[in-house]
Protein backbone atom coordinates (compact mmCIF):
# COMPACT_ATOMS: atom_id res chain seq x y z
CA UNK A 1 0.00 0.00 0.00
CA UNK A 2 1.15 3.07 -0.89
CA UNK A 3 2.36 5.79 1.69
CA UNK A 4 0.24 9.41 1.71
CA UNK A 5 3.61 11.14 0.97
CA UNK A 6 3.63 8.46 -2.30
CA UNK A 7 0.04 9.85 -3.28
CA UNK A 8 -0.91 12.58 -5.58
CA UNK A 9 -2.45 15.61 -3.81
CA UNK A 10 -5.92 15.25 -4.20
CA UNK A 11 -5.73 11.39 -3.12
CA UNK A 12 -3.48 12.67 -0.58
CA UNK A 13 -6.51 14.54 1.00
CA UNK A 14 -8.48 11.68 -0.16
CA UNK A 15 -6.91 9.19 2.08
CA UNK A 16 -6.07 11.13 4.71
CA UNK A 17 -9.03 12.81 5.32
CA UNK A 18 -10.99 8.86 5.28
CA UNK A 19 -8.70 8.32 8.14
CA UNK A 20 -9.74 10.98 9.65
CA UNK A 21 -13.69 9.94 8.82
CA UNK A 22 -13.30 7.02 9.77
CA UNK A 23 -12.37 7.85 13.28
CA UNK A 24 -15.41 10.53 13.17
CA UNK A 25 -17.23 7.84 12.75
CA UNK A 26 -16.27 5.55 14.88
CA UNK A 27 -16.58 8.53 17.23
CA UNK A 28 -19.75 9.15 16.47
CA UNK A 29 -21.34 5.65 17.11
CA UNK A 30 -19.74 5.56 20.27
CA UNK A 31 -20.69 9.18 21.29
CA UNK A 32 -24.22 8.42 20.50
CA UNK A 33 -24.73 5.44 22.48
CA UNK A 34 -23.10 7.55 25.16
CA UNK A 35 -25.52 10.71 24.69
CA UNK A 36 -28.46 7.97 24.73
CA UNK A 37 -27.09 6.54 27.99
CA UNK A 38 -26.21 10.40 29.30
CA UNK A 39 -29.81 11.50 28.42
CA UNK A 40 -31.90 9.03 30.14
CA UNK A 41 -29.71 9.55 33.04
CA UNK A 42 -30.68 12.84 33.09
CA UNK A 43 -34.14 12.56 32.24
CA UNK A 44 -35.34 13.33 36.07
CA UNK A 45 -33.39 16.39 35.87
CA UNK A 46 -33.12 17.67 32.30
CA UNK A 47 -31.56 20.81 33.59
CA UNK A 48 -28.64 19.12 34.15
CA UNK A 49 -28.42 18.78 30.42
CA UNK A 50 -27.92 22.64 30.36
CA UNK A 51 -25.62 22.66 33.04
CA UNK A 52 -23.55 19.87 31.13
CA UNK A 53 -23.53 22.13 27.85
CA UNK A 54 -21.90 25.13 30.27
CA UNK A 55 -19.47 22.39 31.91
CA UNK A 56 -18.21 21.97 28.18
CA UNK A 57 -18.07 25.74 27.31
CA UNK A 58 -15.71 25.86 30.43
CA UNK A 59 -13.92 23.00 29.24
CA UNK A 60 -13.01 24.70 25.46
CA UNK A 61 -12.02 27.89 27.32
CA UNK A 62 -8.60 27.05 28.47
CA UNK A 63 -8.00 25.47 24.79
CA UNK A 64 -9.25 28.84 22.95
CA UNK A 65 -7.45 30.88 25.24
CA UNK A 66 -4.32 29.37 26.07
CA UNK A 67 -2.68 28.13 23.24
CA UNK A 68 -2.77 31.48 21.25
CA UNK A 69 -3.42 29.65 18.17
CA UNK A 70 0.25 28.13 18.17
CA UNK A 71 -1.50 24.64 17.45
CA UNK A 72 -2.50 26.42 13.84
CA UNK A 73 0.95 27.79 13.44
CA UNK A 74 2.97 24.58 14.35
CA UNK A 75 0.39 22.40 11.78
CA UNK A 76 2.00 24.95 8.74
CA UNK A 77 5.12 25.19 9.60
CA UNK A 78 5.75 22.02 10.29
CA UNK A 79 3.99 20.90 7.05
CA UNK A 80 5.98 23.49 5.51
CA UNK A 81 9.89 22.54 6.81
CA UNK A 82 9.03 18.77 5.97
CA UNK A 83 8.25 19.79 2.18
CA UNK A 84 11.79 21.50 2.60
CA UNK A 85 13.39 18.45 3.66
CA UNK A 86 14.86 20.24 7.08
CA UNK A 87 13.09 18.30 9.76
CA UNK A 88 15.91 19.89 12.37
CA UNK A 89 13.63 23.31 12.20
CA UNK A 90 10.37 21.25 11.99
CA UNK A 91 11.47 19.72 15.20
CA UNK A 92 11.87 23.18 16.92
CA UNK A 93 8.42 23.93 16.15
CA UNK A 94 7.35 21.42 17.98
CA UNK A 95 9.74 22.04 20.94
CA UNK A 96 9.02 25.39 21.63
CA UNK A 97 5.13 24.83 20.92
CA UNK A 98 4.75 22.42 23.38
CA UNK A 99 7.17 24.46 25.92
CA UNK A 100 4.31 27.14 25.78
CA UNK A 101 1.44 24.56 25.60
CA UNK A 102 3.14 23.39 29.16
CA UNK A 103 3.11 26.79 30.97
CA UNK A 104 -0.42 27.82 29.46
CA UNK A 105 -1.44 24.50 30.34
CA UNK A 106 -0.27 25.21 34.27
CA UNK A 107 -1.81 28.79 33.95
CA UNK A 108 -5.25 27.82 32.73
CA UNK A 109 -6.08 24.81 35.64
CA UNK A 110 -4.41 27.48 38.41
CA UNK A 111 -7.37 29.75 37.11
CA UNK A 112 -10.04 27.33 36.98
CA UNK A 113 -9.20 25.02 40.29
CA UNK A 114 -9.19 28.24 42.85
CA UNK A 115 -11.80 30.41 42.46
CA UNK A 116 -14.31 26.87 41.83
CA UNK A 117 -16.50 27.82 44.29
CA UNK A 118 -17.07 31.29 43.18
CA UNK A 119 -17.68 30.29 39.06
CA UNK A 120 -20.30 27.86 40.63
CA UNK A 121 -22.29 30.49 41.71
CA UNK A 122 -21.99 32.98 39.10
CA UNK A 123 -22.54 29.72 36.53
CA UNK A 124 -24.86 27.79 37.86
CA UNK A 125 -26.24 29.57 41.13
CA UNK A 126 -25.12 27.31 43.41
CA UNK A 127 -22.09 26.83 45.27
CA UNK A 128 -22.65 22.84 44.64
CA UNK A 129 -20.51 22.71 41.35
CA UNK A 130 -17.08 23.37 42.70
CA UNK A 131 -15.84 19.85 42.93
CA UNK A 132 -16.82 19.40 39.43
CA UNK A 133 -15.48 22.18 38.09
CA UNK A 134 -12.03 21.27 39.70
CA UNK A 135 -11.95 18.02 38.09
CA UNK A 136 -13.14 20.24 34.97
CA UNK A 137 -9.93 22.66 35.71
CA UNK A 138 -7.68 19.05 35.22
CA UNK A 139 -9.04 17.91 32.59
CA UNK A 140 -8.65 21.23 30.76
CA UNK A 141 -4.66 20.98 30.95
CA UNK A 142 -4.68 17.70 29.94
CA UNK A 143 -6.93 18.97 26.77
CA UNK A 144 -4.30 21.23 25.83
CA UNK A 145 -1.75 18.78 25.55
CA UNK A 146 -3.96 16.53 23.52
CA UNK A 147 -4.44 19.18 20.90
CA UNK A 148 -1.07 20.25 20.76
CA UNK A 149 -0.08 16.47 19.90
CA UNK A 150 -2.74 16.13 17.56
CA UNK A 151 -1.66 19.34 15.36
CA UNK A 152 2.08 18.26 15.90
CA UNK A 153 0.48 15.07 13.91
CA UNK A 154 -1.55 16.65 11.36
CA UNK A 155 1.91 18.58 10.33
CA UNK A 156 3.71 15.44 9.94
CA UNK A 157 0.95 14.21 8.10
CA UNK A 158 0.68 11.07 10.16
CA UNK A 159 -3.50 11.22 9.68
CA UNK A 160 -3.35 7.24 10.83
CA UNK A 161 -1.67 8.56 14.47
CA UNK A 162 -4.34 11.23 14.25
CA UNK A 163 -7.11 9.08 13.84
CA UNK A 164 -5.61 6.18 16.25
CA UNK A 165 -5.07 9.25 19.60
CA UNK A 166 -8.85 10.95 18.59
CA UNK A 167 -10.50 6.94 18.39
CA UNK A 168 -8.59 6.30 21.91
CA UNK A 169 -9.28 9.32 23.53
CA UNK A 170 -13.56 8.45 22.34
CA UNK A 171 -13.30 4.79 23.32
CA UNK A 172 -11.55 5.97 27.10
CA UNK A 173 -13.76 8.57 27.24
CA UNK A 174 -17.38 6.63 26.35
CA UNK A 175 -16.27 3.54 28.30
CA UNK A 176 -15.76 5.42 31.10
CA UNK A 177 -18.55 7.52 31.34
CA UNK A 178 -21.23 5.10 30.40
CA UNK A 179 -19.76 2.91 33.27
CA UNK A 180 -20.33 5.64 35.77
CA UNK A 181 -23.47 7.05 34.78
CA UNK A 182 -24.37 3.32 34.88
CA UNK A 183 -23.32 3.56 38.99
CA UNK A 184 -25.75 7.08 39.47
CA UNK A 185 -22.71 9.55 39.03
CA UNK A 186 -24.74 11.67 36.81
CA UNK A 187 -22.32 15.09 36.45
CA UNK A 188 -19.74 13.41 37.86
CA UNK A 189 -19.47 10.98 35.41
CA UNK A 190 -18.96 13.39 32.82
CA UNK A 191 -16.38 15.28 33.82
CA UNK A 192 -14.54 12.11 35.45
CA UNK A 193 -14.54 10.55 31.58
CA UNK A 194 -13.11 13.66 30.08
CA UNK A 195 -10.63 13.55 32.34
CA UNK A 196 -9.61 10.08 31.87
CA UNK A 197 -10.18 10.43 27.88
CA UNK A 198 -8.30 13.67 27.58
CA UNK A 199 -4.96 12.61 30.20
CA UNK A 200 -4.82 8.77 27.87
CA UNK A 201 -5.12 10.47 24.41
CA UNK A 202 -2.82 13.59 25.34
CA UNK A 203 0.25 11.04 26.54
CA UNK A 204 -0.39 8.68 23.63
CA UNK A 205 -0.05 11.87 21.66
CA UNK A 206 2.99 13.01 22.40
CA UNK A 207 4.92 9.69 22.93
CA UNK A 208 3.62 9.17 19.21
CA UNK A 209 5.60 12.41 18.32
CA UNK A 210 8.39 11.97 20.12
CA UNK A 211 8.75 8.19 18.09
CA UNK A 212 8.34 10.46 14.58
CA UNK A 213 10.10 13.68 15.11
CA UNK A 214 11.04 14.70 18.45
CA UNK A 215 9.30 17.20 20.96
CA UNK A 216 12.80 18.57 22.97
CA UNK A 217 15.03 20.55 21.31
CA UNK A 218 16.62 23.71 20.50
CA UNK A 219 13.12 25.85 20.29
CA UNK A 220 12.03 28.06 17.23
CA UNK A 221 11.81 31.61 17.40
CA UNK A 222 8.86 32.65 18.67
CA UNK A 223 8.44 35.79 16.83
CA UNK A 224 7.47 34.23 13.00
CA UNK A 225 5.12 31.42 15.14
CA UNK A 226 3.34 34.38 16.41
CA UNK A 227 3.02 36.66 13.59
CA UNK A 228 1.09 33.86 12.37
CA UNK A 229 -1.06 32.75 15.09
CA UNK A 230 -2.09 35.80 16.49
CA UNK A 231 -4.54 37.18 14.00
CA UNK A 232 -5.50 33.22 14.31
CA UNK A 233 -6.14 33.33 17.81
CA UNK A 234 -7.94 36.40 17.46
CA UNK A 235 -10.08 34.44 15.06
CA UNK A 236 -10.25 31.68 17.07
CA UNK A 237 -11.83 33.36 20.00
CA UNK A 238 -14.46 35.25 17.46
CA UNK A 239 -15.43 31.79 16.06
CA UNK A 240 -15.51 30.05 19.47
CA UNK A 241 -17.99 32.92 20.28
CA UNK A 242 -19.55 32.27 16.81
CA UNK A 243 -20.32 28.83 18.06
CA UNK A 244 -21.52 29.63 21.45
CA UNK A 245 -22.94 33.18 21.72
CA UNK A 246 -26.62 32.48 20.53
CA UNK A 247 -26.68 29.15 23.36
CA UNK A 248 -24.97 31.89 26.09
CA UNK A 249 -27.83 34.47 25.32
CA UNK A 250 -30.62 31.83 25.27
CA UNK A 251 -30.10 30.55 28.74
CA UNK A 252 -29.51 34.01 29.82
CA UNK A 253 -32.84 35.50 28.48
CA UNK A 254 -34.04 32.29 29.42
CA UNK A 255 -33.41 32.31 32.97
CA UNK A 256 -34.31 36.21 33.33
CA UNK A 257 -37.45 35.48 32.23
CA UNK A 258 -38.12 31.69 34.15
CA UNK A 259 -35.68 31.02 36.46
CA UNK A 260 -32.02 29.60 36.23
CA UNK A 261 -33.67 25.83 36.33
CA UNK A 262 -36.05 26.36 33.32
CA UNK A 263 -33.38 28.25 31.19
CA UNK A 264 -30.70 24.96 32.06
CA UNK A 265 -33.33 22.65 30.46
CA UNK A 266 -34.09 24.99 27.55
CA UNK A 267 -30.62 24.98 27.22
CA UNK A 268 -30.62 21.36 27.17
CA UNK A 269 -32.88 20.74 24.42
CA UNK A 270 -31.49 23.32 22.14
CA UNK A 271 -27.35 21.84 23.16
CA UNK A 272 -28.69 18.29 21.68
CA UNK A 273 -30.09 19.68 18.59
CA UNK A 274 -26.67 21.39 18.17
CA UNK A 275 -24.84 18.41 18.73
CA UNK A 276 -26.67 16.47 16.31
CA UNK A 277 -26.00 18.67 13.57
CA UNK A 278 -22.34 18.37 14.35
CA UNK A 279 -23.01 14.47 12.96
CA UNK A 280 -23.11 14.84 9.69
CA UNK A 281 -20.19 17.68 9.45
CA UNK A 282 -17.72 14.35 10.66
CA UNK A 283 -16.38 14.17 6.48
CA UNK A 284 -16.16 17.88 6.51
CA UNK A 285 -13.68 18.17 9.09
CA UNK A 286 -11.72 14.81 8.34
CA UNK A 287 -11.50 16.84 4.45
CA UNK A 288 -10.42 20.31 6.81
CA UNK A 289 -8.02 18.39 9.03
CA UNK A 290 -6.24 16.60 5.83
CA UNK A 291 -5.92 19.51 3.90
CA UNK A 292 -4.82 22.30 5.58
CA UNK A 293 -1.22 20.83 5.95
CA UNK A 294 -1.72 19.75 1.97
CA UNK A 295 -2.16 23.03 1.14
CA UNK A 296 0.72 24.27 2.92
CA UNK A 297 3.42 22.04 1.24
CA UNK A 298 1.24 22.79 -2.58
CA UNK A 299 1.61 26.26 -1.65
CA UNK A 300 5.31 26.11 -1.36
CA UNK A 301 5.86 23.65 -4.38
CA UNK A 302 3.24 25.19 -7.03
CA UNK A 303 2.33 28.30 -5.52
CA UNK A 304 -1.44 30.06 -5.23
CA UNK A 305 -2.84 28.48 -8.42
CA UNK A 306 -3.15 25.44 -6.96
CA UNK A 307 -4.84 26.96 -4.29
CA UNK A 308 -8.04 27.54 -6.62
CA UNK A 309 -7.53 23.75 -7.89
CA UNK A 310 -8.17 22.88 -4.58
CA UNK A 311 -10.88 24.62 -3.80
CA UNK A 312 -13.13 23.60 -6.36
CA UNK A 313 -12.03 19.88 -5.80
CA UNK A 314 -12.56 19.66 -2.09
CA UNK A 315 -15.85 21.60 -2.80
CA UNK A 316 -16.99 19.13 -5.01
CA UNK A 317 -16.69 16.08 -2.70
CA UNK A 318 -17.88 17.75 0.45
CA UNK A 319 -21.11 18.74 -1.83
CA UNK A 320 -21.45 15.43 -2.45
CA UNK A 321 -21.01 14.08 0.53
CA UNK A 322 -21.98 16.26 3.09
CA UNK A 323 -25.49 17.10 1.62
CA UNK A 324 -27.12 14.12 1.92
CA UNK A 325 -26.18 13.32 5.51
CA UNK A 326 -27.24 17.04 6.45
CA UNK A 327 -30.81 16.78 4.78
CA UNK A 328 -30.92 13.08 5.49
CA UNK A 329 -30.74 14.10 9.23
CA UNK A 330 -33.24 16.93 8.91
CA UNK A 331 -35.93 14.55 7.27
CA UNK A 332 -35.41 12.21 10.27
CA UNK A 333 -34.89 14.61 13.07
CA UNK A 334 -38.14 13.86 14.85
CA UNK A 335 -37.57 10.10 14.94
CA UNK A 336 -33.92 10.57 15.95
CA UNK A 337 -34.56 12.88 18.84
CA UNK A 338 -37.67 10.36 19.96
CA UNK A 339 -35.09 7.33 19.90
CA UNK A 340 -32.43 8.44 20.79
CA UNK A 341 -33.14 11.62 23.50
CA UNK A 342 -36.45 10.28 24.53
CA UNK A 343 -39.15 11.85 24.20
CA UNK A 344 -38.68 14.99 27.15
CA UNK A 345 -36.48 16.01 24.18
CA UNK A 346 -38.46 16.29 21.22
CA UNK A 347 -38.34 20.19 21.21
CA UNK A 348 -34.98 20.02 19.93
CA UNK A 349 -36.29 18.38 16.32
CA UNK A 350 -37.27 22.12 15.11
CA UNK A 351 -34.52 23.68 16.09
CA UNK A 352 -32.35 20.94 14.66
CA UNK A 353 -33.82 21.15 10.95
CA UNK A 354 -33.16 25.02 11.02
CA UNK A 355 -29.72 24.70 12.06
CA UNK A 356 -29.15 21.97 9.55
CA UNK A 357 -29.65 24.41 6.92
CA UNK A 358 -26.66 26.41 8.51
CA UNK A 359 -24.77 23.40 8.20
CA UNK A 360 -25.43 22.89 4.38
CA UNK A 361 -24.33 27.06 4.24
CA UNK A 362 -20.84 25.63 5.90
CA UNK A 363 -19.90 22.88 3.30
CA UNK A 364 -19.91 25.11 0.91
CA UNK A 365 -16.96 27.25 2.75
CA UNK A 366 -15.54 24.45 4.84
CA UNK A 367 -11.99 24.97 2.31
CA UNK A 368 -11.96 28.48 2.26
CA UNK A 369 -10.58 29.30 6.24
CA UNK A 370 -7.83 26.88 5.37
CA UNK A 371 -6.80 28.46 2.06
CA UNK A 372 -6.83 31.72 3.94
CA UNK A 373 -4.68 30.81 6.47
CA UNK A 374 -2.07 29.33 4.18
CA UNK A 375 -2.11 32.57 2.35
CA UNK A 376 -1.19 33.84 5.35
CA UNK A 377 -4.20 36.32 5.48
CA UNK A 378 -5.01 35.65 9.24
CA UNK A 379 -6.00 39.19 9.76
CA UNK A 380 -8.51 38.68 7.15
CA UNK A 381 -9.84 35.37 9.32
CA UNK A 382 -10.00 37.59 12.37
CA UNK A 383 -11.95 40.26 10.59
CA UNK A 384 -14.30 37.52 9.37
CA UNK A 385 -14.75 35.83 12.67
CA UNK A 386 -15.64 39.31 14.19
CA UNK A 387 -18.38 40.38 11.70
CA UNK A 388 -19.96 36.79 12.51
CA UNK A 389 -19.90 37.20 16.24
CA UNK A 390 -21.73 40.65 16.27
CA UNK A 391 -24.37 39.13 14.12
CA UNK A 392 -24.88 36.26 16.13
CA UNK A 393 -25.31 38.71 19.61
CA UNK A 394 -27.40 41.22 17.27
CA UNK A 395 -29.71 38.19 15.70
CA UNK A 396 -29.90 35.88 18.57
CA UNK A 397 -30.87 38.88 20.90
CA UNK A 398 -33.34 40.66 18.09
CA UNK A 399 -34.88 36.95 17.82
CA UNK A 400 -35.29 36.45 21.53
CA UNK A 401 -36.32 40.00 22.80
CA UNK A 402 -38.26 41.62 20.07
CA UNK A 403 -39.87 38.61 17.72
CA UNK A 404 -40.18 36.41 20.77
CA UNK A 405 -39.60 32.96 18.88
CA UNK A 406 -37.34 30.73 21.91
CA UNK A 407 -35.39 28.38 20.88
CA UNK A 408 -36.41 28.46 17.06
CA UNK A 409 -35.54 32.12 16.82
CA UNK A 410 -31.82 31.54 17.83
CA UNK A 411 -31.73 28.47 15.59
CA UNK A 412 -32.68 31.20 12.72
CA UNK A 413 -30.45 33.31 14.13
CA UNK A 414 -27.31 30.86 13.78
CA UNK A 415 -28.48 30.14 9.99
CA UNK A 416 -29.01 33.92 8.52
CA UNK A 417 -25.28 34.46 10.33
CA UNK A 418 -23.97 31.41 8.13
CA UNK A 419 -25.68 32.72 4.90
CA UNK A 420 -24.11 36.51 5.89
CA UNK A 421 -20.84 34.95 6.70
CA UNK A 422 -20.24 32.51 3.69
CA UNK A 423 -21.18 35.59 1.31
CA UNK A 424 -18.65 37.43 3.00
CA UNK A 425 -15.64 34.86 2.99
CA UNK A 426 -16.06 34.34 -0.59
CA UNK A 427 -15.89 37.92 -1.34
CA UNK A 428 -12.91 37.95 0.52
CA UNK A 429 -11.31 35.32 -0.98
CA UNK A 430 -12.08 36.12 -4.78
CA UNK A 431 -10.57 39.30 -4.15
CA UNK A 432 -7.15 37.19 -3.67
CA UNK A 433 -7.59 34.14 -5.74
CA UNK A 434 -10.15 33.42 -8.82
CA UNK A 435 -12.53 30.57 -7.59
CA UNK A 436 -15.56 28.65 -8.28
CA UNK A 437 -17.63 26.05 -7.14
CA UNK A 438 -18.24 22.51 -8.97
CA UNK A 439 -21.99 23.80 -10.61
CA UNK A 440 -22.27 20.63 -11.82
CA UNK A 441 -21.91 18.64 -8.40
CA UNK A 442 -23.98 21.01 -6.51
CA UNK A 443 -26.80 20.92 -9.27
CA UNK A 444 -26.62 16.94 -9.04
CA UNK A 445 -26.21 17.10 -5.21
CA UNK A 446 -28.98 19.17 -4.58
CA UNK A 447 -31.29 17.37 -6.71
CA UNK A 448 -30.58 13.73 -5.82
CA UNK A 449 -31.00 15.09 -2.14
CA UNK A 450 -34.82 15.84 -2.71
CA UNK A 451 -35.02 12.55 -4.18
CA UNK A 452 -33.89 11.02 -1.01
CA UNK A 453 -36.18 12.69 0.88
CA UNK A 454 -39.27 11.72 -1.73
CA UNK A 455 -38.26 8.24 -1.09
CA UNK A 456 -38.07 8.78 3.03
CA UNK A 457 -41.56 10.20 2.92
CA UNK A 458 -42.95 7.34 0.38
CA UNK A 459 -41.23 5.05 2.82
CA UNK A 460 -43.07 6.25 5.80
CA UNK A 461 -46.32 6.81 4.08
CA UNK A 462 -46.05 2.68 3.07
CA UNK A 463 -44.91 2.24 6.82
CA UNK A 464 -48.11 4.11 8.66
CA UNK A 465 -50.49 1.50 6.41
CA UNK A 466 -48.36 -1.44 6.60
CA UNK A 467 -47.96 -1.61 10.26
CA UNK A 468 -50.15 -0.96 13.78
CA UNK A 469 -49.59 2.13 15.99
CA UNK A 470 -48.17 4.94 15.68
CA UNK A 471 -49.80 6.33 12.77
CA UNK A 472 -47.69 9.70 13.40
CA UNK A 473 -45.77 11.18 10.90
CA UNK A 474 -42.25 10.13 11.28
CA UNK A 475 -42.84 8.23 14.64
CA UNK A 476 -41.61 4.79 14.61
CA UNK A 477 -39.88 2.54 16.25
CA UNK A 478 -36.16 2.50 16.11
CA UNK A 479 -35.63 -0.91 14.02
CA UNK A 480 -37.17 1.11 11.53
CA UNK A 481 -34.64 3.60 11.42
CA UNK A 482 -31.85 1.33 9.59
CA UNK A 483 -34.81 0.85 6.80
CA UNK A 484 -35.27 4.37 6.49
CA UNK A 485 -31.30 5.24 6.45
CA UNK A 486 -30.64 2.52 3.67
CA UNK A 487 -33.50 3.25 1.15
CA UNK A 488 -32.88 7.29 2.19
CA UNK A 489 -29.15 6.50 0.51
CA UNK A 490 -29.81 4.22 -2.00
CA UNK A 491 -32.34 6.70 -3.62
CA UNK A 492 -29.63 9.31 -2.81
CA UNK A 493 -26.98 6.75 -5.28
CA UNK A 494 -28.85 5.85 -7.72
CA UNK A 495 -29.84 9.46 -8.35
CA UNK A 496 -26.60 10.59 -8.59
CA UNK A 497 -26.30 7.63 -11.01
CA UNK A 498 -29.10 8.63 -13.18
CA UNK A 499 -28.14 11.99 -13.36
CA UNK A 500 -24.30 10.73 -14.12
CA UNK A 501 -23.14 12.76 -11.53
CA UNK A 502 -20.14 10.23 -11.17
CA UNK A 503 -17.03 11.23 -12.83
CA UNK A 504 -14.09 9.71 -14.74
CA UNK A 505 -11.48 11.27 -12.50
CA UNK A 506 -14.34 10.33 -9.18
CA UNK A 507 -13.30 6.82 -10.16
CA UNK A 508 -9.48 7.54 -10.67
CA UNK A 509 -9.44 9.29 -7.51
CA UNK A 510 -10.77 6.57 -5.46
CA UNK A 511 -9.48 3.85 -7.51
CA UNK A 512 -5.69 5.72 -6.21
CA UNK A 513 -6.25 6.31 -2.38
CA UNK A 514 -7.78 3.07 -2.22
CA UNK A 515 -5.31 0.38 -0.97
CA UNK A 516 -4.40 -2.54 -3.47
CA UNK A 517 -6.80 -5.24 -2.01
CA UNK A 518 -9.66 -2.37 -2.06
CA UNK A 519 -9.45 -1.69 -5.61
CA UNK A 520 -11.88 -3.66 -7.05
CA UNK A 521 -14.66 -1.34 -5.38
CA UNK A 522 -13.53 1.29 -8.02
CA UNK A 523 -14.12 -0.93 -10.56
CA UNK A 524 -17.37 -1.94 -9.12
CA UNK A 525 -18.40 2.12 -8.87
CA UNK A 526 -17.55 2.73 -12.27
CA UNK A 527 -19.35 -0.37 -13.45
CA UNK A 528 -22.85 0.45 -11.80
CA UNK A 529 -21.95 4.37 -12.28
CA UNK A 530 -21.72 3.30 -16.29
CA UNK A 531 -18.99 5.82 -16.19
CA UNK A 532 -17.75 6.56 -19.79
Amino acid sequence: MKSLAQLAPKARVARGATYIFIQSFVNAALGVIYFIVLARALSEHPEEMGIFALLFFILLLPQIFGTFALPSAAIKYISQYIAENNPDKAKSVVARVFQIGLLSSAVAFVLLFIPAEWLSTQLFNSGGYALILRIVALASLFNILYILASCFLQGLQKMHDVAAIGLVYTIVQNSVGIFLLFLGWRLYAVVYCWLAGLSVASVAGLIITAKHLGVFGKPHPIKPLLRFSIPIYVAGVFSYFVGWIDQLILVSYMSLLYGATEGQRILGIYYLAIRASTVPSLFSIAVVTALLPQLSQLYTQQGSNSLSEAFRVSTRYLVLVGFPLIIGLATLAKPIMILFAGWQYVEAAEPLIIISIAALVGTLGVAISPILMTLERTTTVSLLSAISVMLSVFLSYFSLAYLGLGMNGTAWARTLAAMIGLALSLYALKRILPLAFDEDALIDASAASLCMIAAIFVLDAFRQILTPLPHQLMVFRLHWLPIYVIVGASAYFLALVALRAIKRHDIELVEEYLPKKFKHIATWLERIAAVD
